[in-house]
């Protein structure tokens, strides 16, 4: 972090101005009074930490994962506190839970490359927890880049094609 402070420094008018500590949540336990380097004007932010969370993003990862797997927020803020000694209210994991529906959202419509060499369309049957438990096959895009490196393009659940009596055709949706 003091390197990452020098090199902002080169490029800034800014000085140094000392530290200040921090906690920081990871998962091989809590890091008490991290000194983390600071500049007079605030613009600096250490690139290794997470801005204005208390835990790194494995945390955000278990979360996610618990929640994907049909655990309730509640259920996931007494693992948390179990786990890491820290509570976080239900309505933080809430919360949490529409950063990632958003980030989830960018990635779904962000731009795709203009030419793949070739793209493969594969499936696997997931267990979704509904009423009850049940498998549902899930659909992968996979792109390979004339560079040889490999996107995932998309991924999509069966689609259950529906019968509109109106217009005496098939839709999807």
């Amino acid at each position: 972090m003091l390197e990452e402070r020098e090199i902002y420094l080169e490029e800034t008018e800014d000085y140094a101005n000392g530290f200040y500590t921090r906690d920081l949540l990871t998962k091989l336990g809590e890091v008490e009074g991290l000194r983390v380097p600071r500049v007079r004007k605030g613009g600096f932010r250490p690139a290794i930490l997470p801005e204005r969370r208390r835990a790194g993003l494995d945390l955000a990862e278990v979360v996610i994962n618990l929640y994907a797997a049909g655990v309730s927020t509640r259920k996931i803020s007494q693992f948390l506190e179990g786990i890491y000694g820290a509570y976080y209210s239900p309505q933080s994991i809430s919360r949490l839970m529409k950063v990632a529906e958003e980030e989830v959202k960018a990635w779904k419509e962000r731009a795709l490359s203009e030419e793949y060499f070739a793209i493969f369309l594969d499936g696997t049957l997931l267990s979704i927890r509904r009423n009850g438990v049940e498998k549902e096959p899930v659909y992968l895009a996979l792109g390979i880049r004339p560079d040889g490196s490999r996107e995932i393009l998309g991924f999509f659940k069966r689609v259950k094609p529906a019968w509109d009596k109106k217009s005496s055709t098939f839709y999807y949706g």
